[in-house]
């Protein structure tokens, strides 16, 4: 177990530097380090009679972006609780099955959500703390706390894009070792000034934030991501952001719309989620030009784990670059040995510390764990100078007449199709090739047939490639993250719009 943890980190900073800004909200309240240490405190207080079930005090948390949102994960560390986000983006009935899940009684929340959680509360007899009742407490001596780091810390729900959400434990030392790698390959430190435009129930988002406390930063934090005030801020204020790639293309499309050449004060820009394409990278190596872009690549199950600075001249298609320090990365076969340079298999690594599994789910935690490898379900392949390629999920690999299609390379292909809006490969079964490729599109006005559509596929891909079938439909299932829920489209009978199988 460490001898500190992230809570008295941020204790550190209270009682050296009080009056140093701290958490500031875009256009909202500003808070110094002092005062953060005893909003802290004052949360943690309201915490000390959470009950305990299988040996842990789950707190659930529904709240809007700002102060409470990101120093409750600290009062629940300091109250000896588990901190559990909820999707504000969730249906109500999503939401219920969260609660239902982890079996937690307690939830946070504050406006504009006491209607939302007073539903809540009526289906699952819960208690609520209105956090916006929570009086700050006085002045609080900035004293070290006792704080065993080797207990879970938070339980981040993963987004369901392959079925029913799983809940999984992260423990506090494992969090502290995470946000110190991401600070060191990152640069970031106590003259950083970090942008959070995004939601702090999404762990990348918190984590950053809480990095940024950790190290004595200044967070400024956005109540939800708006482009123009995105643009004024990585042009005035914020020397670090984390823009997934449809912000970062906003924010350039932004200041495009206000005829600006630059935004000059950003220093680093880190990309995830999606891969970052040629066109992009050009415009935010145009738009960011004292900034150094890069990606990261990870799981809600091991956190990022490769790292890559992007420059026209080692741009890769899906490649996310090398292992960070300390994580033992592999890509592996069926029979879990490593593959050799070239050849796919599934990317898993083996942490530092080990993943705490899956909450109230020990079956699902086995099958996420070999070896003390945590398994991605992404199908990766090493370049010949360690890179990593993600080709690829699991589960979307396509097996069609012994065969293996990877579902993005086709997607890829059918994107380029000027007329094709959205597109989703997958599997369907079939009885003479086993899996038939299936192609899911939406598309743009009358736009193309079927045939015209696996034409233009021929023209790129294998023949074996090729789409045996063309579905349109007017939307893509999509979860309250925009993640692509594939589950749903294989199922045959939720098949939506016209269907055009190959002759």
């Amino acid at each position: 177990m460490f001898q500190t943890s992230i809570v008295n980190e941020v204790g550190v900073h209270a009682r050296r530097h009080p009056d140093r800004p701290a958490l500031e909200v875009v256009d909202g309240p500003a808070l110094t380090y002092a005062q953060v240490w005893d909003r802290i405190h004052a949360l943690a207080a309201v915490l000390a009679d959470v009950p305990e079930r299988n040996g842990l005090r789950l707190v659930t948390f529904l709240l809007p972006n700002g102060v409470d949102a990101a120093l409750v994960y600290l009062a629940c560390q300091l109250a000896g609780c588990v901190a559990i986000p909820l999707n504000s983006r969730l249906a109500h009935a999503e939401l219920r099955f969260v609660l239902e899940d982890s079996g937690a009684e307690v939830l946070l929340t504050g406006a504009p959500f006491q209607d939302r959680a007073a539903a809540l509360v009526r289906d699952r007899g819960l208690r609520t703390i209105d956090c916006d009742a929570v009086p700050t407490a006085a002045r609080v001596p900035a004293e070290r706390v006792a704080v065993d780091g080797s207990t879970p810390m938070v339980v981040g729900y993963t987004s369901g894009t392959t079925g029913l959400p799983k809940g999984g434990l992260y423990r506090g030392d494992l969090l502290l070792f995470s946000y110190l790698q991401w600070a060191r390959s990152y640069r970031l430190d106590e003259s950083s000034t970090v942008l959070t435009p995004g939601p702090m129930f999404h762990l990348s988002y918190a984590g950053l934030t809480l990095t940024a406390l950790m190290l004595g930063a200044r967070v400024r934090m956005m109540t939800e991501f708006d482009a123009p005030r995105a643009c004024r801020e990585l042009d005035r204020e914020a020397t670090f952001a984390f823009l997934v790639p449809t912000m970062a293309a906003a924010v350039i499309a932004q200041a495009r719309a206000e005829g600006r050449s630059a935004l000059d004060t950003v220093r680093f820009v880190l990309s995830s989620g999606a891969p970052v394409s040629a066109d992009l990278l050009a415009d935010m190596l145009a738009f960011f030009p004292r900034a150094t872009i890069a990606e990261a690549y990870g799981w809600s199950e091991a956190g990022w784990i490769t790292f890559e600075t992007k420059t026209p001249e080692t741009l890769l298609p899906q490649c996310v670059g090398r292992p960070v320090t300390g994580s033992d990365l592999e890509v592996l076969r069926e029979d879990g040995t490593p593959c050799a340079a070239g050849e796919p298999g599934e990317i898993a690594v083996r942490p530092v510390l080990p993943f705490a599994g899956y909450l109230n789910h020990p079956e699902k935690t086995a099958e996420a764990v070999r070896d003390g490898f945590v398994l991605s379900g992404d199908i990766g392949i090493w370049t010949d100078d360690h890179r990593l390629l993600v080709v690829d999920r699991k589960k979307d690999m396509i097996v069609t007449g012994g065969e293996n299609v990877y579902s993005a390379e086709v997607e890829q292909v059918l994107a380029r199709h000027p007329a094709v809006v959205e597109v989703a490969v997958i599997g369907r079964p079939d009885p003479r090739w086993g899996e038939a490729v299936t192609a899911v599109v939406v598309v743009d006005g009358p736009g193309p047939t079927a045939d015209e559509l696996r034409a233009f596929c021929r023209e790129s891909l294998a023949g074996y490639k090729v789409p045996k079938t063309v579905e349109f439909t007017d939307a893509l299932p999509r979860n309250a993250m925009g993640k692509l829920q594939k589950f749903l489209l294989r199922d045959a009978g939720r098949r939506a719009g016209s269907t055009v199988p190959a002759s």
